[in-house]
């Protein structure tokens, strides 16, 4: 698999070190093991969906929707892929497919946070700011330290003119 030198890699401690790169910020590292990844297994879920990721990040939301949509014909209840797609569709202003994306990674797993923190991201982007209070408060209630949750509360909140409610949050 993955080849580093001298050592080689399962697909899963590939993943893990793409993974720890990726989440360093080192992107064309992460990028790199996940192309090593699906040379070996092209069907790989957790590599499509990660590349997505990155294209995502690269502003290259496109390839990220094909990739991400890859990864979900592979693996449909892969909660993940579906809650970053409807953060995809919300940078290509394609609204009401990511609010679908996003419950579909809650009716897989109604206790993950990030799908209603993503959730309301999109509703705030409609105007819908009742509901994107909703599902902001539902990620709290799920993770109560989940500080981007905490920020997009508060930015709706503040959009209403509950400026000392938004504040609470803020801090």
């Amino acid at each position: 698999m993955a080849d580093t030198g001298q050592q080689t890699f399962t697909i899963q401690q590939a993943i893990e070190l793409a993974v720890q790169n990726h989440t360093a910020g080192r992107l064309p590292d992460a990028e790199n093991i996940y192309q090593q990844i699906l040379q070996a297994d092209p069907n790989q879920p957790v590599a499509l969906h990660l590349l997505g990721v990155i294209a995502h990040q690269a502003g290259d939301n496109d390839r990220a929707v094909d990739l991400i949509m890859k990864a979900i014909a592979i693996s449909p209840d892969y909660v993940e892929a579906h809650s970053n797609l409807g953060l995809v569709f919300n940078a290509l202003g394609k609204l009401d497919e990511g609010i679908a994306s996003c419950q579909k990674a809650i009716a897989i797993q109604p206790g993950y946070a990030e799908a209603h923190n993503n959730l309301g991201l999109l509703f705030k982007a409609l105007g819908k700011l009742d509901e994107a209070i909703a599902s902001c408060q539902k990620a709290i209630a799920i993770q109560p330290d989940y500080t981007e949750a905490h920020n997009n509360l508060g930015a709706a909140l503040q959009e209403l003119g509950r400026i000392d409610e938004a504040n609470s949050h803020f801090h």
